[in-house]
């Protein structure tokens, strides 16, 4: 009696044992397919994309978009084989024992957890769960969530961008991972606007002042066009993302528009209400470094490392012209030249752009296209017949940063210095020196006629525009910030 009764138990629980498995089997959730864009192709991008990416290719095989990741090798053999793990050459060398064969090459190999997922992906098809198979893994990711700033900076972070807040009574600074807010007559720190990308490239406020423009990045890893929310104070939403970081934004004169530029050589429009992408473009063979709107909402500039401006048509993005006048030597007006600033003025059609030559030059686009016939003296016949003007600014170094205003340009220089000249005249009104380091970013306030600039060291220097007097010298540095009046 006892032996069965023991018997018939240990039956009993076993029966229950199988029941509680099976329907622990019916109420979990079927495993997930492996998600290209958040599981594969991280790993791909951080061991893989580095010599088999847009500009490395060994083996004459790219791995940087899905596209070209589901090629033939170059010895016409298929790399992945959907729904065929171990016939795919891919997973065949992530797992590989030869040291030769085995890739990453020269490398540590990929993790159980990593090989194991690949499988699984090519496994369940090699499919692809994003937008756009042409598009670089970079872009595919998305936006990044960011940490927060340092609460006490331990050293300087160069000023790549700055903006008077609406009114100059405060400017607004670049900083790490944050845009910070100070009190242009004290110094004093007022907001800290944080867990943005790493770099801060370039800062622009709204029209009705209730929103910024933040644009900025990691260079060569990621890029980032957001908005915050300046009375919260938070990031409302990602606008877009680069594949390498974003070095300009700007508004139209309406407000209504958004454009921005990055170190892929990228421009992209934007409907500033909704976030649409109106149009994107990548003429430009170099990083982009800064983008314009015409004052009459009819061009679009784009200034770049590769000496040229480009200008669109701002309602298509379609190019209305290059303008080559830093890409050549003209009597005494040096050529050969990066463009790292461009800024179209707000009261007539004229563009103004400097960089690496020793001149701030003045164009029509208009005029730039009537000329445009023959590349090899387009520019002689522009300087001969008036139609560009320059302002020799007598700097040693590059012109990194300029903004035009109120009828005079404003030019900010590696040399430390900036200089304040007459649009009409072509004349320096007055020069201010700011320091020995290079000075990055400028900006100017029409209401209380301020001009401020940020430069390499982390100070940020406030003038007098009227008066040349010097109103304010900071250190934009949380936590260890030192001011002068």
């Amino acid at each position: 009696m006892t032996e069965n009764f023991a018997v018939r138990v240990r039956s009993a629980m076993m029966v229950v044992t199988i029941v509680t498995l099976w329907c622990a089997t019916l109420a979990s959730p079927a495993r997930s397919e492996v998600s290209f864009v958040r599981e594969i192709a991280p790993i791909l991008l951080k061991r893989c994309v580095g010599c088999h990416g847009d500009k490395a290719n060994l083996g004459g095989y790219r791995a940087h978009t899905f596209q070209y990741l589901m090629k033939n090798g170059a010895s016409g053999a298929a790399i992945i084989k959907p729904a065929k793990p171990e016939e795919s050459e891919l997973y065949q060398r992530i797992i590989s024992k030869v040291e030769s064969l085995r890739m990453p090459k020269s490398d540590d190999a990929l993790s159980a957890v990593q090989v194991s997922l690949v499988r699984r992906w090519i496994a369940e098809g090699a499919k692809f769960d994003g937008k756009d198979p042409a598009a670089s893994l970079k872009s595919l990711m998305g936006p990044r969530e960011h940490p927060l700033a340092p609460t006490v900076y331990r050293v300087a972070t160069p000023i790549m961008a700055l903006a008077f807040a609406p009114g100059g009574e405060e400017v607004a600074i670049g900083g790490y991972n944050e845009v910070t807010l100070w009190n242009c007559r004290t110094g004093a720190l007022r907001r800290r606007f944080q867990r943005l990308p790493q770099r801060i490239q370039a800062i622009a406020y709204s029209k009705d002042g209730k929103s910024m423009l933040v644009a900025g990045g990691v260079p060569g890893e990621y890029g980032e066009l957001s908005r915050i929310d300046l009375s919260t104070g938070n990031r409302a939403g990602v606008l877009d993302t680069f594949p390498d970081i974003a070095l300009s934004a700007a508004f139209n004169t309406e407000g209504d528009r958004i454009v921005a530029g990055a170190a892929d050589g990228s421009v992209r429009v934007y409907d500033a209400r909704t976030g649409e992408t109106r149009w994107a473009s990548r003429v430009h063979s170099d990083w982009v470094t800064s983008v314009s709107f015409s004052a009459d909402g009819q061009f679009v500039a784009s200034a770049s490392r590769d000496m040229t401006v480009k200008v669109y048509e701002a309602a298509t993005g379609a190019l209305y012209t290059t303008y080559n006048g830093h890409s050549r030597q003209i009597g005494k007006y040096q050529g050969q030249a990066p463009v790292y600033a461009v800024q179209f003025a707000s009261d007539s059609p004229l563009a103004y752009s400097a960089g690496g030559g020793k001149w701030v030059q003045i164009w029509d686009p208009t005029q730039a296209k009537a000329e445009s016939g023959d590349a090899g003296d387009m520019e002689e016949r522009f300087a001969k017949e008036g139609k560009t003007r320059y302002i020799p600014t007598g700097f040693t170094r590059e012109t990194f940063a300029l903004t035009v205003r109120d009828g005079q340009v404003f030019a900010a220089s590696a040399d430390g210095v900036v200089k304040q000249f007459d649009v009409a005249s072509l004349a320096e009104i007055r020069s201010y020196k700011a320091g020995s380091e290079w000075l990055y970013s400028i900006d100017y306030d029409p209401v209380s006629k301020r001009v401020a600039v940020g430069s390499y060291d982390g100070v940020v220097y406030i003038w007098n525009s009227v008066t040349g007097a010097p109103l304010a010298t900071f250190r934009a540095e949380p936590g260890r910030s030192t001011v002068s009046k």
